[in-house]
Formats: structure tokens, sequence, C-alpha cells
């Protein structure tokens, strides 16, 4: 019993200092981690088109949960153009493209 015991505390000792797998390799940034004023702390890379839909009255896009028609405002950004699987979002001079993941295309004419 007390081999037992001896060999045990061994194991827990050698494995007690190994790395945790699971842990983020260091220097990992989290992008989706938002701070505590709302806004991401990258907001470029924190914006996520999740939604084109089409139909016969209009044209909007899902970025981040907020939907958007074009000439709309979000995060300061202004929703310039809607593609089939893209956006652009303009601010002064700056122009960000944003694509969609999932490229199913869903057309919601009544």
């Amino acid at each position: 019993m007390k081999t037992l015991f001896s060999y045990s505390a061994v194991l827990l000792l050698t494995f007690a200092s190994q790395a945790d797998p699971t842990r983020p390799a260091t220097g990992y940034v989290d992008t989706s981690s938002v701070s505590g004023n709302g806004n991401a702390a990258n907001p470029v890379s924190a914006l996520r088109l999740q939604i084109i839909q089409n139909s016969s009255q209009r044209t909007s896009a899902t970025i981040n949960g907020q939907l958007l028609q074009l000439g709309e405002q979000y995060q300061g950004y202004t929703l310039t153009k809607i593609r089939a699987t893209s956006v652009i979002l303009s601010r002064g001079e700056e122009q960000l493209i944003l694509q969609l993941h999932n490229k199913t295309i869903k057309n919601y004419d009544e």
C-alpha cells in the first residue's frame, strides 16, 4: 500500500507541472471579446456579416445581429453597397468589405 501511495504521489507531481493543453497559445488574442463600453477592442476585426436578405421590396444585411439597409450606420460605418455574398461599409475614405462565411443565398420574396 505504501508503494502504491508513493507511485501515486510521484505521478501526481509529474503531471501537475505539465502545461494545460486547453490553454490558448501565448500571444493569442480573442477578437470576439467585447470591452465594457459595448465596442469590441478592435472594431474592424469584430464586424461580422451574418445574413444578406433579398426580397422584392428591399435588400438588407445583418452585421453582428444588427439589421441594416443601404445608407444606415453601424459602429461609425455606413452601409454603402450590398452584393450577393458581401457588403461594403464606408467611413470617410476608408472602405471595409465583409464577406459571408456561409454562401447560402436565400430570397425572401412574398
